[in-house]
């Protein structure tokens, strides 16, 4: 009778080390699981809250915005101006050369200030994937890019035109907006070889935005367009819980980042 408990004991102790190491094995594969679809690092600092997006494939969504409920949509917000408020979508109604689904698309051009276009806007691409899928560069460029677009469209990526924040580690003047506007602000941003969206926490100065994104090493940066109802923005967190930046205002804005899973 001794014996047969002794042994009981034993069976049932096994089997909870047993399952107990099962259920770490489990943790940590499912923590390495969600490493690995989840290539989109959030961050933050006092002022910034920073999203790296070096490591992710992009789109621009154009003329609908991304539902909340695609799971394999990280990041969505606008992304170039939208010139008119139409009751429809046109392509040539968005800012500037950008590419959608990896077709090249005109949008329209403005000369503002008597300022050139291809002084005061810049290109953000990604350049898609290569024949093995493995992820090509992103890039911000200067124009013309007819070489850079070429390749995005032949490797299926995407992008958008922007007007200048930061260029070469320095303010760009004219600034897009006035130095003392007081709201939120969204950049595209390049610090080395990465690639970021940063936006300040809570409502400050442009002046001291820009100045933020300089502090925190931004070299390159594009607007991204804000303001009310052009701010619907929204990401996913590593636990899949979607969080509403800013909330839907209007249905005039007519195109998106949208950041993805691998």
């Amino acid at each position: 009778m001794k014996k047969t408990l002794i042994r009981t004991l034993a069976c049932i102790a096994g089997a909870a080390i047993i399952a107990a190491i099962g259920r770490a094995f489990n943790n940590d594969h499912t923590n390495m699981s969600n490493q690995l679809t989840y290539p989109m690092n959030v961050d933050s600092t006092e002022l910034l809250t920073i999203y790296d997006i070096t490591d992710c494939p992009l789109d621009l969504a154009c003329g609908q915005m991304p539902d909340t409920t695609q799971e394999n949509m990280l990041f969505c917000a606008a992304a170039a101006f939208t010139g008119q408020c139409l009751d429809h979508f046109e392509h040539s109604n968005i800012l500037g050369p950008h590419i959608s689904g990896g077709m090249l698309h005109e949008g329209y051009l403005e000369n503002k200030d008597g300022i050139p276009f291809a002084e005061r806007y810049a290109l953000f691409v990604w350049e898609g994937k290569g024949l093995n899928g493995k992820m090509l560069g992103k890039k911000i460029c200067s124009f013309p890019c007819e070489e850079v677009l070429d390749s995005a469209v032949e490797h299926g990526g995407m992008a958008f035109t922007q007007h200048w924040v930061i260029k070469n580690g320095e303010i760009f003047s004219p600034c897009i907006q006035p130095l003392e506007r007081i709201e939120h602000f969204r950049s595209l941003c390049q610090k080395g070889e990465r690639f970021y969206v940063i936006a300040n926490r809570e409502e400050m100065a442009y002046q001291d935005y820009m100045q933020a994104l300089l502090d925190a090493g931004v070299e390159q940066a594009l607007y991204m367009d804000m303001g009310a109802g052009w701010n619907h923005s929204f990401y996913r967190d590593e636990d899949g819980k979607v969080h509403i930046l800013h909330p839907k205002g209007h249905d005039y804005p007519t195109n998106w980042l949208v950041v993805m899973r691998g």
